[in-house]
C-alpha cells in the first residue's frame, strides 16, 4: 500500500498534467481559429450614389483575378472586394468621379510594401470584385489576367484583357471585347454578331439575329458561341 503523502503526490501531478492538457488544447483551438480567419480573408463593401451627369463607368481590374459585373435598376454603384491571405488588411476599393466619368479600382493602401519573391507576389494578386451598377450605362473594363462574367444592361460594354477570358452572359445592348490570348464566351438568344480569331478558333452555334450587337476580336484565344433560351 502507498504512503499517503505519495498518493497526495500523485494525485497533484495528475491534475496538474491535466490542467496543462486542456489549456494546450484550448490554445491549438484558439489558433487554428486565427488561422482560418486569415485564410478565409477579408471582404470590404463599397457605395456610392452615382452622379445623374456620369455617362461612362470605367472598371480598372488590373490588380484582380475574378471580376463579376451586373446591372440593377438602381442609381447606386456597389463594390464588394475580396481578397485572402495575409495581405488583406491592406484591401483598398477606390471609387472617383471626374466629369461624366467614374472611374473603379481596387488595390492595396499607399504605404503598402509588395514582397519582391514571386511567391508572395502571387498571393498579393488575388482581390476578387463583384460589381452592381445602373443600367444602360457606358461601361468599360479592362484588365490583364483578370477573368470577367458580365450580365445586364448597358448602353455600351467595352472589355479589353490580356491573357484573361471574358464570358458575356446574355448582355444587352452593345458589347466590344477585345483579348490577346484570353478565350471569350457569349452566351445569347440572338444577336447580330462578329467573332474573329486570328490564330485561334471561333466555335459557334446558330444563333438567330436580334437587337443586341456584339463584337468579338481575340488574337490568340478561342471564341465560342452559345445559344440560350
Amino acid at each position: 500500500m502507498l504512503p499517503s503523502v505519495l498518493r497526495q503526490r500523485t494525485c497533484r501531478n495528475n491534475k496538474n498534467a491535466l490542467g496543462r492538457f486542456l489549456f494546450m488544447k484550448t490554445l491549438y483551438c484558439f489558433l487554428g481559429f486565427f488561422a482560418f480567419a486569415q485564410l478565409h480573408g477579408q471582404k470590404l463593401v463599397k457605395k456610392a450614389l452615382i452622379n445623374p451627369e456620369t455617362e461612362y463607368i470605367q472598371i480598372d481590374s488590373q490588380h484582380c483575378y475574378d471580376v463579376k459585373l451586373h446591372t440593377s435598376n438602381t442609381k447606386e454603384v456597389r463594390v464588394m472586394a475580396s481578397i485572402e491571405g495575409e495581405y488583406s488588411k491592406d484591401l483598398l476599393v477606390n471609387m472617383e468621379e471626374s466629369g461624366a466619368t467614374m472611374l473603379i479600382s481596387a488595390g492595396f493602401q499607399p504605404n503598402f510594401s509588395n514582397p519582391n519573391d514571386k511567391l508572395s507576389a502571387h498571393k498579393v494578386i488575388s482581390i476578387a470584385l463583384d460589381i452592381i451598377l445602373p443600367e444602360y450605362r457606358e461601361v468599360l473594363v479592362y484588365g490583364t489576367n483578370s477573368n470577367v462574367l458580365v450580365n445586364g444592361k448597358y448602353k455600351n460594354l467595352e472589355v479589353k484583357l490580356s491573357d484573361g477570358r471574358c464570358v458575356i452572359d446574355n448582355v444587352a445592348e452593345t458589347v466590344e471585347v477585345t483579348t490577346q490570348k484570353g478565350d471569350i464566351l457569349l452566351m445569347t438568344s440572338n444577336g447580330n454578331i462578329v467573332a474573329k480569331s486570328t490564330y485561334g478558333k471561333v466555335l459557334e452555334e446558330n444563333i438567330p439575329n436580334g437587337h443586341n450587337l456584339y463584337k468579338l476580336n481575340t488574337i490568340e484565344g478561342t471564341i465560342r458561341l452559345k445559344k440560350t433560351k
